[in-house]
């Protein structure tokens, strides 16, 4: 059973999964504690973070796992890079061996799944475990303008931007810190966010929209809703191919939030045949393989399938996050920044991902 079902089984009070609520509740209570008390230092000066002479934008989520983060980081990059900027992405290179800081290649074992992802699409990203040096790397190999992936809960580094995405499914993590519920830090955290991005905005009930927008403007923070949708699809060696065929698909994925990748499918028009759920950032093995190549019609998430590229034939969708008015608030409220040509960043940024991905 995985942890998060596990975790659903606590709060509904099933038993004997209930008798775990009393000890996970308590656990719950000591990490919001701890989570205050680090804020509450690094506001005090205590602990002290990093500024840097050109803009951080910090994208990140007060819940742990899938909120859409990924393809909004995503988002911000290529908006930026229309805007005539030379952006990088900075990430952890969750799940790989690099410690960095270096600039990541599509190969997950090494610089994780996301990381590898970004540097197959020609993003220029740099995998370091120590945030700070991989934006202070970023800034010395050319680019003018970092994105800290999921930064929000990384204080070491001080944002220009704090970019909050929040998942309309479930905002705020069930309303329990880890590890009874989803919440990274108590929701006095979000004070911290400059702006919102409510992520899959079009896949839920407006009301419900309404709800969430109303309680995020209490912040008096601007709110974005952002539409999620299927630009196109990619087959195993993250080529543009032509969509599933047939009614039927087989669904494979190790993400943080699949319910919502499963619903897109199905909003598509697809019928689920068969459905494949492993945990968040899965290493596959080879019986997964055999597994999966039995498939009729097997689709996967782009985070699947930089980990299954050239060892199964599988296709999947590429997502995209639009935001009206996102861009325009960003490129007003980064500050420090001078406008540099392609070509001042080849060499150490040149591009290896595929030409025509950002379409």
């Amino acid at each position: 059973m995985s942890l998060n079902r596990l975790r659903k089984k606590v709060l509904n009070r099933e038993f004997p999964y209930l008798l775990l609520f009393v000890p996970l509740y308590l656990l719950s209570k000591l990490y919001c504690f701890l989570s205050r008390l680090r804020n509450a230092l690094y506001d005090l000066g205590v602990l002290t973070s990093r500024s840097f002479p050109l803009p951080v934008i910090s994208v990140g989520n007060i819940v742990a796992g899938g909120s859409g983060k990924t393809p909004l980081v995503e988002s911000i990059y290529l908006c930026l890079e229309e805007a005539g900027l030379s952006p990088a992405i900075v990430t952890r290179g969750y799940g790989g061996k690099e410690k960095g800081p270096a600039i990541a290649g599509p190969k997950p074992e090494v610089f994780g799944d996301e990381a590898s992802v970004y540097a197959l699409k020609g993003y220029r990203t740099i995998v370091s475990v120590d945030r700070a040096k991989g934006v202070e790397f970023a800034f010395s190999n050319g680019t003018n303008v970092a994105i800290l992936d999921d930064g929000f809960q990384h204080r070491k580094v001080k944002p220009s931007l704090n970019i909050v995405a929040i998942d309309p499914f479930n905002p705020f993590g069930d309303g329990y810190c880890l590890p009874l519920g989803l919440l990274r830090e108590p929701l006095s955290g979000l004070e911290r966010a400059d702006a919102f991005v409510v992520t899959r905005a079009n896949l839920v009930d407006e009301r419900r929209l309404d709800s969430l927008e109303l309680y995020l403007k209490s912040f008096k923070k601007p709110v974005f809703r952002a539409e999620q949708v299927f630009k196109f699809w990619v087959n195993e060696n993250f080529e543009r191919t032509t969509p599933p065929e047939g009614e039927f698909v087989d669904v494979v994925c190790g993400i943080g939030n699949p319910d919502q990748f499963l619903k897109m499918l199905v909003d598509k028009g697809y019928r689920l045949r068969n459905v494949l759920i492993f945990e968040d950032h899965h290493v596959y093995t080879e019986e997964e393989i055999e597994e999966i190549s039995r498939l009729g019609n097997p689709v996967t998430t782009e985070k699947d399938l930089v980990k299954l590229r050239g060892r199964v034939k599988v296709k999947a969708p590429v997502l995209r996050l639009e935001a009206y008015g996102l861009k325009e608030f960003i490129l007003a409220n980064i500050k420090n920044l001078e406008k540099q040509e392609e070509e001042e960043v080849e060499g150490a940024f040149a591009s290896t991902g595929v030409p025509d991905f950002k379409g």
